[in-house]
């Protein structure tokens, strides 16, 4: 059978703007809706900011962000045995809450009857354990059997305010909007705990991520389980029509930390079964960092 293409790139485009929005602001903004469709990297769906910056002739240079107190880069916690496994539930009741920096990579594909509707990357150096979700990210998409961006964010959560600009237009200038009360932090951990509490089928076992020992967690989590752990993630999932909740698997290390997760989920569109993949991996870890405006007059360069 042939899958209509208006209708998965549709499904897509909404699926994986919902991914942007997520992980470019913990659901306080969504991605512009140009392209046809996801929200932000919730990834999820708002308003595009109004802009408060006319672009300017003169690129200026990206900000730099200045490491400021204090995360250990390394893992401490949970005991080991004498093969280096540790127990997930341990790690995670002793998970250290000081902030902490890591550079955060996330690919999302949109598919259906085979067909790749939407590939979504984006990549950025993020704070954890922090108020609201602090950081700078860039995130492109790509339509099927096109090379060219009909995405491509940049982001700078400065902890008070997001700045944003549209890269698939050249000379936009970010744009400002005051987070106010909408913004929230990520807290890795929630799936974790639900995981851990799911007993021993979700227990995979000791294994290598990114380099380091890890603990491997995984299950389908129902939508019911969903809606106890995160309402509003639960939301978003029924207005996307998702079905039989969602697939997820975390990798910890013994310090409790999130070393990568991936989260898959099924929703209809249009009478069509689109699934979408969303992968993170979380590395570089060190202290928190600071995040500065950009100069509210830069060009895209």
């Amino acid at each position: 059978m042939t899958i209509r293409r208006t209708t998965l790139t549709a499904a897509a485009t909404l699926l994986a703007l919902s991914a942007v929005a997520a992980c470019n602001d913990g659901d306080a903004q969504s991605a512009p809706t140009a392209a046809g469709a996801p929200a932000t990297a919730s990834p999820t769906t708002s308003a595009t900011p109004t802009p408060t910056a006319t672009a300017s002739a003169t690129p200026t240079p990206a900000p730099t962000p200045t490491p400021t107190p204090t995360a250990s880069a390394t893992a401490t916690g949970a005991p080991v045995d004498a093969t280096g496994a540790f127990d997930p539930a341990v790690a995670l009741a002793n998970a250290d809450r000081t902030p902490y920096a890591a550079t955060e990579t996330m690919k999302t594909t949109a598919t259906a009857g085979g067909q790749v509707g939407s590939v979504l990357a984006g990549t950025g150096r993020v704070n954890y354990n922090t108020p609201t979700r602090e950081g700078r990210t860039e995130t492109k998409m790509t339509l099927a059997d096109s090379d060219e961006p009909a995405l491509w964010m940049e982001t700078v959560n400065t902890g008070t305010t997001i700045f944003m600009r549209d890269r698939t237009k050249p000379g936009s200038a970010w744009r400002a909007e005051d987070l106010g009360d909408k913004a929230r932090a990520d807290d890795l951990t929630v799936y974790v705990k639900a995981l851990v509490d799911a007993g021993p089928a979700a227990r995979k076992g000791m294994e290598q991520k990114n380099g380091v020992p890890a603990y491997h967690l995984g299950a389908r989590l129902t939508a019911a389980q969903v809606k106890a752990i995160d309402p509003t993630e639960y939301q978003k999932m029924v207005d996307k029509g998702v079905d039989g909740g969602k697939q997820i698997d975390v990798w910890i290390d013994r310090a409790g930390r999130v070393l990568a997760q991936t989260q898959s989920m099924k929703m209809t569109t249009g009478g069509t079964a689109v699934t979408s993949t969303i992968a993170l991996t979380y590395t570089d870890f060190g202290p928190r960092e600071t995040f500065s405006a950009p100069t509210t007059t830069a060009a895209a360069s």
